[in-house]
């Protein structure tokens, strides 16, 4: 069964707390480590057959701040390392729809665990997620026939119907979809040309990311980024990161974790650090930034201004804002911070 125009309903979004400065979208990490070791990635720096699971405190104070600081988003269960490889992750996926019901759940996965039968795509979708996001490691024509399998709607990423939906924009909590994506090795030209292989703060085995096209960053690009202004990263500690880039949880520690609640958030994200961060990328000086100097990421829409000059004036300490004191343009506008 292929996806359907049926599947297209949209749910109107919810008014954020944060308004045009909250998250567009979240990303979790179950679990860092992978049981692949592909030469495009940073985890194949990792030492094999290691993994740091999530724990459900953290899982649990994570998915609480996401129903209160912005639920009708999407969530996507990746970063550096396999998220179907927690052993408890249909329980994680009940917890998250439960604390969390209009948040729309993606999984990014290798493949390999449906593929093994360990996992099915029917389970993960009835325990909570609202989409398999499929990157093929394993015979194409059998995860064809899983999908189908499923009775879930599917399509390739490279065959989408007219009017499906896409797994970047959010549908609302009832959508239930399986995507099928090919694996780099078997990648148009076109994907990179678009430059969507990272070099995750040049975090790499660069012998093995020869083939990919992949070299270390030595001059950084005078591009800005829509990262740090729209997608906030939580590690498999607990930990924001600065962008779903650092793979390696490089950032880990810098920003808080979400055991401090949503003021702790909030703190992070209007914080000097991300503040200051922004303020460079918006001024395309990724030099200024010790990860984004080492980042080749240009994805489509970087160079365009998702905040206003006024919103990067000020950062939040906690308990009130004070001036950034950064170089920056501000025309006079409202003084409301978010």
């Amino acid at each position: 069964m292929n996806a359907s125009s049926t599947l297209t309903r949209r749910y109107k979004k919810q008014k954020s707390m944060l308004g045009s400065t909250a998250p567009w979208a979240w990303v979790i990490e179950p679990v860092h480590g992978c049981n692949l070791r592909c030469g495009h990635c940073s985890c194949r720096l990792d030492k094999p057959n290691t993994y740091h699971y999530i724990k459900e405190d953290s899982w649990i104070q994570a998915w609480s701040i996401i129903s209160k600081v912005a639920p009708t988003t999407r969530a996507d269960l990746c970063l550096g390392g396999e998220p179907t490889l927690h052993p408890d992750i249909y329980q994680l996926l009940k917890l998250a729809r439960k604390i969390s019901p209009l948040t729309q759940i993606q999984i990014t996965t290798n493949g390999t665990m449906l593929l093994s039968g360990k996992l099915e795509y029917r389970e993960l979708l009835a325990a909570g997620a609202n989409i398999i996001y499929t990157d093929m490691y394993g015979p194409h024509s059998k995860f064809v026939d899983m999908a189908k399998e499923s009775g879930i709607a599917w399509y390739e990423y490279y065959k989408k119907p007219k009017d499906a939906p896409s797994p970047w924009t959010y549908n609302g909590p009832d959508l239930k979809l399986i995507v099928l994506q090919e694996q780099p090795e078997n990648w148009p030209k076109s994907r990179y040309r678009a430059g969507l292989l990272g070099t995750w703060f040049n975090h790499l085995d660069w012998e093995a990311a020869k083939r990919f096209g992949l070299t270390p960053v030595t001059q950084a690009p005078a591009r800005r980024c829509n990262q740090p202004f729209r997608y906030s990263c939580i590690d498999s500690k607990g930990y924001y990161l600065l962008c779903c880039q650092d793979n390696v949880g490089e950032t880990s520690g810098m920003f808080g974790n979400v055991s401090e609640g949503v003021d702790g958030f909030l703190k992070f994200w209007y914080g000097k650090k991300m503040q200051t961060y922004r303020v460079n990328l918006m001024a395309k000086n990724r030099r200024a930034n010790s990860q984004c100097s080492r980042c080749n990421i240009t994805f489509s829409r970087c160079d365009y201004k998702h905040w206003k000059d006024e919103q990067l004036r000020n950062y939040w300490t906690g308990k009130e804002w004070l001036p950034l004191n950064a170089k920056i343009q501000v025309r006079a506008r409202s003084s409301k911070q978010y």
